[in-house]
């Protein structure tokens, strides 16, 4: 559902995160230049982000917070102001990141060209953006765009080994999506293919009943699927959710997340790592049907693993786990619109 939220520019808040890939103090500085009546505070530590939101107590929650960064900063910055009991703000998302998966969803435009659509919006008299509603997923009490475990998981954990392993020189050829792809079939694939065991997956619903998709991707009903039922039992490559359609890097994983307000996407894909190479490029683009893929709309579940596995909040590992619950959280954020802005500035 599009919606609007009426801006000046003194109701617009920035938040720069200088340790994102893309994050400087040059692009905040050409923030507060083309945006001089609004705030730009450029932020290297959570305690940062925590002394921001702690001074809107007494300057205010801005109608339109910018978050400059990956998915991290966008997250941290809910996280904090649901920490004090803030309400959301419209959010606008400026990839400034490495995968930029939640900006992607959003449709955000490279970051100057973000800060440049406010600038025009402005100086023609508009008094008001466009924006979505998103609701997010809640991981052991932290708020995100998707979560996982399996070669999710693993290829995030396998990228940033890869990144820090390179030498300077190289390091351009290692990141973005080649370097998340060389990651993937150099550490990931090879690993699980020599593996002995495949880890396995109870996936328990514990909300409303379970949606799912016929092959033609219309939105069906599983019969007796209330809370308590198993959707699914069984080995897994991936074992995810979100309310994001990508993981990032223009990764489709999720590709029915949008689908019905209100549910997250709960995928297991359960073809072995050789399949799953085989039919990577499907899986990138988010391709349904697909063999071994197990796909449902749910608004609460819980993960329960043969194993302790790693999972990941966002992007971010949060360790081992042998059991995890995602709900979709209380709180709709609204979002810039980013695609319709730049429709109605042409």
């Amino acid at each position: 559902m599009t919606v609007t939220t009426q801006i000046a520019a003194m109701d617009i808040a920035l938040v720069v995160n200088l340790n994102a890939r893309r994050g400087s103090q040059r692009f905040a500085d050409f923030a507060q230049q083309a945006l001089p009546r609004s705030r730009v505070v450029a932020t290297r530590t959570a305690d940062d982000v925590t002394r921001f939101v702690d001074g809107l107590g007494k300057l205010g929650v801005p109608r339109v917070l910018l978050s400059g960064g990956g998915d991290g900063t966008a997250i941290g910055l809910l996280d904090a102001l649901r920490a004090k009991s803030h309400d959301f703000p419209t959010l606008g998302i400026v990839k400034l990141g490495t995968g930029n998966a939640w900006a992607s969803s959003t449709q955000a435009p490279a970051p100057h060209k973000a800060v440049q659509h406010l600038v025009r919006a402005m100086e023609r008299g508009h008094t008001s953006l466009p924006t979505s509603d998103f609701w997010l997923l809640e991981v052991e009490g932290r708020l995100s765009p998707f979560a996982g475990s399996g070669w999710d998981a693993e290829v995030l954990h396998d990228y940033k080994l890869q990144r820090a392993a390179a030498p300077a020189k190289l390091k351009r050829f290692v990141e973005g999506a080649p370097g998340y792809f060389t990651s993937l079939l150099t550490r990931t694939v090879p690993r699980n293919i020599l593996s002995r065991s495949r880890p396995k997956v109870r996936l328990i619903n514990l909300g409303a009943d379970a949606l799912t998709f016929d092959p033609h991707g219309k939105v069906v009903q599983v019969p007796n699927s209330g809370p308590g039922t198993v959707l699914y039992e069984g080995p897994y490559g991936v074992a995810g959710a979100g309310t994001s359609s990508e993981l990032g890097f223009g990764f489709k994983a999720l590709h029915f997340a949008r689908t019905v307000p209100g549910r997250m996407h709960a995928r297991v894909y359960a073809a072995g790592p050789a399949q799953a190479t085989l039919r990577l490029p499907q899986l990138w683009k988010g391709r349904h049907p697909l063999p071994h893929s197990h796909d449902f709309l749910l608004s609460h579940c819980r993960w329960e693993f043969d194993r302790e596995v790693p999972v990941e909040i966002g992007g971010d590992a949060i360790g081992l786990r042998q059991s995890v619950e995602y709900r979709v959280a209380p709180q709709v954020v609204r979002v810039v619109d980013w695609a319709k802005l730049g429709q109605q500035l042409n």
